[in-house]
Formats: structure tokens, sequence, C-alpha cells
């Protein structure tokens, strides 16, 4: 709300970063920036900057957030320059834990699904069959969109086709275990047309925790995805 106050004129900036430590959140604006000589004491209560910037106010609000900041193990700090605006950074240890529970796969739970298959008759088919069961289905068509949905959205499980245009299925699933923090393990299910006696240790040995030939039922999709999510997260990708 500070940033929001004296920022008349330009833009105040929020962002939000993960970092090896845990949490990085700034704000950032225009306005017009906080003497030297004031930024030691604003996170003291009923202090305030001295200046034409003073605005009515308690002098509390940066007092309690450091407060609240270092009750969970963090810190706040400030870089402000005068007609230049001012940042404020919270950093947060918020590791990733050592271990992550399996998706609870149960009929009537709803989840976020990515299907990557370039088929688009397969994909309608694979798609209704899971919408139909309540699960919401985001669908690509290649290898590099999947990994470009998974940089922003976060989803429950993939089901990957083996034989795609340009990145194929495995090295799909490879970049995904790669990406992947200490804990973390995204069930993988690969969707394939492939008769060869190999291809699912080929899969699994890619990093993927479940297989299933096309063509597929409801009932097949629920089974490989509920021994997917179960799957430890203990193989490293070949």
């Amino acid at each position: 709300s500070n940033a929001l106050k004296f920022t008349e004129h330009g833009k105040v900036t929020l962002r939000a970063q993960r970092t090896e430590e845990g949490l990085l959140l700034s704000v950032s604006d225009t306005g017009p920036g906080i003497p030297e000589a004031s930024q030691a004491r604003l996170f003291q209560r009923f202090e305030q900057a001295e200046g034409p910037q003073r605005r009515v106010g308690s002098g509390l609000g940066l007092a309690i957030c450091r407060e609240l900041v270092e009750m969970m193990g963090g810190s706040i700090e400030l870089e402000s320059r005068l007609a230049h605006g001012s940042t404020f950074r919270v950093r947060l240890p918020l590791a990733v834990p050592a271990s992550s529970t399996p998706v609870a796969w149960a009929p009537g739970r709803p989840c976020h699904l990515l299907l990557v298959e370039d088929d688009t008759i397969v994909a309608t088919v694979i798609r209704g069959l899971l919408e139909r069961e309540g699960h919401t289905v985001v669908h690509v068509v290649n290898g590099l969109a999947a990994l470009a949905e998974l940089a922003h959205a976060d989803v429950d499980a993939v089901l990957l086709d083996l034989d795609l245009p340009g990145v194929d299925g495995f090295q799909v699933a490879r970049l995904i275990r790669q990406r992947e923090r200490a804990g973390q393990h995204l069930p993988i299910v690969a969707v394939t047309a492939r008769s060869g006696s190999g291809d699912e240790a080929k899969a699994r040995a890619a990093g993927m925790d479940g297989f299933l030939r096309k063509p597929v039922s409801g009932e097949r999709l629920a089974d490989a995805l509920a021994c997917a999510a179960a799957a430890p997260a203990t193989r490293t990708p070949a």
C-alpha cells in the first residue's frame, strides 16, 4: 500500500521468484524515493520517512512486516534512491520438502493433466475419457510445447506420446526429470501405439512411471495414472 500511496506517476511492480534458498518477493515503485538517513529506522515502530513524501499514517506497517518476516525465518531489505523510487525485498527460506507425498489418485478427485499427443483424433478421445471423470486437460501437440506449459503451470500428471515431431517423448521425459528439484516427482505416463517388446523398459529408463498402449479406455487410463502417482521417485533417467 505504501508503494501505491507514494507513486503518483509511473508504476508499481510486484515480483516473485523461487531461489535456491526459498522465495524472493519484491515490490518496486517509481515514487519519490526515501532519504538514506531515514532508511535505517523505517522498520521501527511509529517511524516514517522525513520529507515531502511523508503522509498520514501510524508508522507501524513496515515494522509489522519485518516482525512477520522474521517470525518465518526470513529477512526484509530496502533499496532506494531519491527521485528514482524504492524496492523492498522479502526473502523467505521456504525449501522444497525432502520427500513428496504421492498424488492420492481416486475416483471423484479432479486432477489437472497435461496431454502431449500430436494426433488430434487420439487426443480428442483421451481428453474426452478424462474429462468424463471430472479431470481438466491441457492438450499440446509436441514436446517443446509441453516443456513450455510445465514451465509456468502446475499439473498433477503428464500423459506423453512417445513418437512426437521434433523432440520425442523419451527426451521430453528426461528433460522433465532434469528440471525437477530434490523431492519433486511429476507422474509421467507413456501413451503409445508402439508394439515393440523393449519400448516399456526404454520409457521407464527415460524417467516415465507408467506405460499404456493405444487404444486406451477410461479404466486403463485411471489405472495407469494411479500406478504412476504411487511410483517412487528413485530412478535417474538413462
